[in-house]
């Protein structure tokens, strides 16, 4: 993994890490508070979170990698006399000359302050390096010095549409998929071979959502992944497995619906039998700014869930 800092020296070895390209102020630098190494903290929200339910929200804080962020440097006073006695930024990823950070004159008496300087890291890239100083070069090129009072907020630069939809989809989560059935035999709750048993999803939502987002140096940014179920895969041992378009329809007098087992046999023993539900959902992201995104990268593929069901053989007496 590569660390690029906006910078003085050329080459640092830092725990293990190769680093490239102007690692500035190395010996002086720490992680902007908040965050742990380029990890920034990221809030997650919505009925697909841990927590939430269909219609009611969950949140949660979680820290993620980003390719670039700040990192605190010199206070005002140091950075004002380092220049002044002959310290340079460096040369930038084209060899022309850094300038020093612009107004950085009107801090040459705050020791309480500091500048924050730009960090890029490779992780987010894998063996990708081309990309990784394609992307940093643009970075630097953008994100000069930013200057924080003492007590003032650190500054986050903007995050990555896609970091905030990796986050948003890895904390949705949907139900267990947990089925209810008609008919039920009185006391025990068991239905009937060869008997078309209607089966649909207790939790009836149909929609989850997830949104992450974080306030950066540009105002409030955010990524939203909408997962909407299309349909469900039921199966048992003891009948043949079938696919419904939707959540399945509670029984009632009248109703119709299409999510229904046939029992070709009784469960063993007396005991029951166990049903497989497994749900099928279809993922999309949009963000803030930029608008409806389409599909995500990767699909939700949610474990599928089991109810026990009890099958039993009605007896009809000889007359």
């Amino acid at each position: 993994m590569l660390i690029r800092r906006l910078a003085i020296l050329t080459a640092l070895g830092v725990a293990g890490l190769a680093t490239a390209a102007q690692p500035a102020f190395a010996d002086r630098t720490t992680p902007t508070p908040g965050a742990g190494g380029n990890t920034i903290s990221i809030t997650v929200t919505g009925t697909g979170v841990r927590g939430g339910s269909g219609g009611q929200g969950g949140t949660q804080t979680v820290s993620t990698p980003v390719p670039c962020m700040y990192i605190q440097s010199m206070t005002g006073k140091e950075y004002y006399e380092w220049v002044e006695n002959g310290g340079t930024m460096g040369r930038g990823p084209n060899g022309d000359t850094i300038d020093p950070y612009p107004g950085y004159e009107k801090y040459k008496d705050d020791d309480k302050g500091h500048w924050y300087g730009g960090m890029c890291s490779s992780e987010s890239f894998g063996d990708d390096l081309d990309a990784f100083f394609k992307y940093s070069d643009a970075w630097f090129a953008e994100h000069r010095g930013v200057y924080v009072p003492a007590g003032g907020t650190p500054p986050i630069p903007p995050v990555p549409p896609e970091i905030l939809r990796n986050v948003a989809f890895d904390a949705l989560t949907v139900p267990a998929p947990r089925l209810d059935w008609n008919p039920k035999h009185t006391g025990d709750a068991a239905t009937l071979v060869n008997l078309d048993t209607w089966v649909w999803l207790q939790d009836r939502a149909t929609n989850y959502y997830v949104e992450a987002s974080v306030n950066s140096m540009v105002g409030r940014i955010s990524a939203r992944v909408d997962a909407d179920l299309t349909g469900m895969t039921v199966s048992a041992p003891n009948a043949d497995t079938v696919t419904c378009p939707n959540a399945g329809v509670p029984y009632a007098p009248g109703a119709t619906g299409q999510c229904a087992l046939t029992f070709n046999k009784a469960s063993a023993g007396g005991g029951t039998s166990p049903v497989t539900a497994k749900t099928n959902w279809h993922t999309t992201w949009s963000s803030n700014p930029g608008g409806p995104q389409g599909d995500t990268p990767e699909q939700l593929d949610p474990a599928p869930g089991t109810t026990n069901i009890r099958v039993i053989e009605v007896q009809v007496p000889n007359r």
